[in-house]
């Protein structure tokens, strides 16, 4: 660890003491319940105004799907140790995935799924430069800071979300974008569980453009060793791995 990044560290490491000391004598943790009721009050309302007017009374919000088979999704995570944050992205009516050894397809409001999945843009950088900081962490240490920075997070990006939605309509665009995060992908906790190699092998196969769903899928196993699963999605994509 260079110098610099171990002063910026210790700093980091001085401000969350200072904040665990000072949430000591006021603790009430925010619970699910009330989760939900600052979020019916707060987020769904905000996250309607950009288009995402479905809500499953937890932790997802979602748009219809347009003429091209695209839903926009935000989910909530929690964390360990009093917190969370928000992920966006999408989802599509022609991309399955794979649960227990079956196809899974996502095409009902009951089966929405994150598949383009990206993180807030402060909780990714915070990964990225390795921070202990995430400026995108909403606090449920007590009722106070849980609404506070709720807030805060839901303002910094809300403009960002709208933007990237309207830019990640089209399948076209979504290929734009998932090939540009290919060449500078982002700092990742594990393995990603849905790649952007198989987002494109599917996308490419719903704009029959057969040769680039191989190339793509190819890439994906790259990554994968599950030989079950290969087959499986193989079989669903109509590729000879031979041919």
């Amino acid at each position: 660890m260079s110098l610099l990044k171990s002063i910026i560290r210790y700093f980091e490491q001085r401000k969350i003491i200072k904040e665990i000391y000072d949430d000591l004598g006021n603790h009430k943790e925010v619970l699910l319940a009330e989760r939900l009721e600052v979020f019916a009050e707060k987020a769904t309302p905000k996250f309607a105004e950009i288009g995402l007017k479905n809500w499953n009374g937890k932790y997802i919000w979602f748009s219809d799907f347009n003429e091209y088979g695209v839903k926009h999704v935000i989910e909530y995570h929690v964390f360990k140790g009093f917190g969370g944050s928000f992920s966006y992205g999408n989802c599509f009516d022609f991309v399955p995935t794979i649960s227990n050894g079956k196809w899974i397809n996502h095409k009902t409001d009951k089966s929405t799924k994150n598949l383009f999945f990206n993180r807030f843009e402060g909780w990714q950088k915070s990964l990225d430069r390795d921070s202990l900081i995430n400026p995108d962490r909403i606090s449920t240490i007590n009722g106070d800071k849980f609404n506070a920075s709720l807030d805060k997070v839901l303002s910094t990006n809300l403009p960002k979300l709208q933007k990237w939605f309207n830019a990640n309509e089209t399948i076209e665009q979504n290929i734009d974008t998932l090939i540009a995060m290919t060449k500078n992908p982002p700092t990742e906790i594990g393995t990603r569980i849905i790649s952007f190699e198989y987002l494109l092998a599917f996308l490419y196969w719903n704009k029959s453009n057969y040769p680039e769903a191989k190339n793509w899928i190819q890439k994906h196993f790259e990554k994968r060793i599950d030989e079950s699963e290969k087959k499986m999605i193989l079989e669903r994509l109509n590729i000879n791995p031979n041919s």
